[in-house]
């Protein structure tokens, strides 16, 4: 537990000082929503804009986790810190889930702006809805950047391999969405499928993350 703290706490940091990730996400989301709404996209069908914000942002955020350890060569230190690579997966997942936390947080507000995105009456089950499905971009998304770290393309190729990899994922968060949105129906099997799909995300990166950074 305490690398996965040490890892959180050294990226976090490290967003904070520099304060350019979140705003770059944001600015990118915002983009896309004024687009969507200038197209005619409002209301309910904002809700798919949404997530298709959250996904293309937070491809930006997930490009750069990586990056700077492979930029600076400290990707080599994490391979030799006597440290079980899962542990380095968990801790770069998890702070890369409170960036897109918070730029999410920020999209759905904007969405109400620029959308007219309505808002539903039950906001408990909708932020679970919400943290699951960031939780479930993010953990593929994470696993991803580390396979693309060393890629030059790395940019352009994030968003054209997240979306389709975690698309399960986002129809269920958008699914579930609109139903809270729409104030009725309950969403129980829409968040099982999140659950579902965080955890098959999740044991991937496990299982995957040694042999990716290896390479």
């Amino acid at each position: 537990m305490r690398p996965l703290l040490a890892i959180l706490r050294k990226d976090l940091t490290v967003e904070g000082r520099s304060r350019d990730l979140i705003p770059a996400m944001t600015l990118v989301a915002l983009l896309l929503l004024a687009l969507s709404g200038s197209a005619g996209l409002r209301g309910l069908d904002g809700a798919v804009v949404v997530w298709l914000a959250v996904v293309v942002s937070s491809a930006l955020g997930l490009t750069r986790s990586f990056a700077a350890e492979v930029d600076q060569e400290q990707l080599h230190g994490l391979r030799l810190a006597p440290v079980d690579p899962a542990w380095i997966y968990l801790g770069k997942a998890a702070a890369n889930v409170v960036v897109v936390l918070a730029v999410e947080a920020l999209i759905l507000g904007a969405a109400v702006v620029f959308l007219d995105l309505p808002l539903g009456g039950r906001p408990a089950t909708l932020a679970v809805v919400l943290a699951l499905g960031a939780a479930a971009v993010v953990s593929a998304g994470t696993l991803l950047g580390a396979v693309l770290a060393v890629a030059k393309t790395r940019e352009a190729l994030m968003p054209l391999l997240l979306l389709p990899l975690t698309a399960p994922a986002v129809m269920a968060a958008s699914g579930g969405t609109v139903k809270l949105l729409e104030g009725g129906e309950p969403v129980t099997g829409e968040v099982l499928l999140l659950a579902a799909f965080l955890a098959l995300f999740i044991a991937a990166g496990l299982l995957m993350f040694e042999y990716v950074i290896e390479e």
